[in-house]
């Protein structure tokens, strides 16, 4: 009897040990529930790299043309005709080279026989027969076997008798050297119109193509 109440007693402590329990802690009423500290985090922005402005292209710059020397050049007499005691010649230049070039301005204009000599030089007549280049004179531009014509007009011829035939040379602007021309049929001198041994005249017209 005595076990049987010992043991009664121990069960009984036993269950009272087994169904004790420790409460979790409770917020008081009306407290917010704990935040994080921790901040969110965000997506990286790429760097935006500034797009670069376009440049204008720039236009190429068109090379001046060289002038004509008279090495590229080939003249040639294409007839002659009188008219009141003057003798005009037709005359053709040709740009005999392979490289475009420029023919501007008023040359020199000489009658010269078969032998070179000069029989008339429109030097004699001033500055205007001397190489030069008039303000809004006309440029040319001559291609490979490109041509320009001209007239030139001779008058009084007063001097000794010249081999024949005739032909006319020209002195170039711009230092562009001296061009005799290929003499044509008929090539002859103009008669004397003033007192012997006086100077004769000689002019051209502009080129024209």
């Amino acid at each position: 009897m005595h076990r049987l109440l010992l043991a009664g007693t121990l069960a009984a402590i036993l269950a009272g040990c087994g169904g004790t329990s420790t409460p979790a802690p409770s917020s008081p009423p009306g407290s917010a529930p704990p935040v994080s500290s921790a901040a969110p985090s965000t997506p990286p922005v790429a760097a935006t790299t500034p797009k670069p402005t376009p440049r204008p292209t720039p236009r190429p710059t068109a090379k001046p043309i060289a002038v004509c020397l008279a090495t590229q050049l080939k003249a040639t007499v294409t007839g002659w005709q009188g008219a009141a005691g003057s003798q005009i010649a037709s005359v053709t230049l040709t740009n005999t080279s392979t490289t475009t070039c420029t023919v501007r301005g008023t040359p020199e204009v000489e009658l010269v026989d078969a032998r070179g000599a000069i029989l008339i030089d429109s030097q004699t007549g001033g500055p205007n027969g001397l190489p030069h280049i008039a303000s809004g004179a006309p440029t040319f531009h001559l291609g490979h076997n490109a041509s320009l014509t001209t007239l030139v007009r001779a008058s009084n011829y007063c001097g000794a008798n010249p081999k024949l035939p005739t032909t006319i040379a020209f002195v170039l602007p711009a230092s562009a050297g001296r061009l005799v021309a290929a003499p044509g049929p008929g090539g002859s001198t103009p008669p004397c119109n003033g007192a012997p041994g006086s100077l004769g005249s000689i002019s051209m017209n502009g080129w024209a193509k």
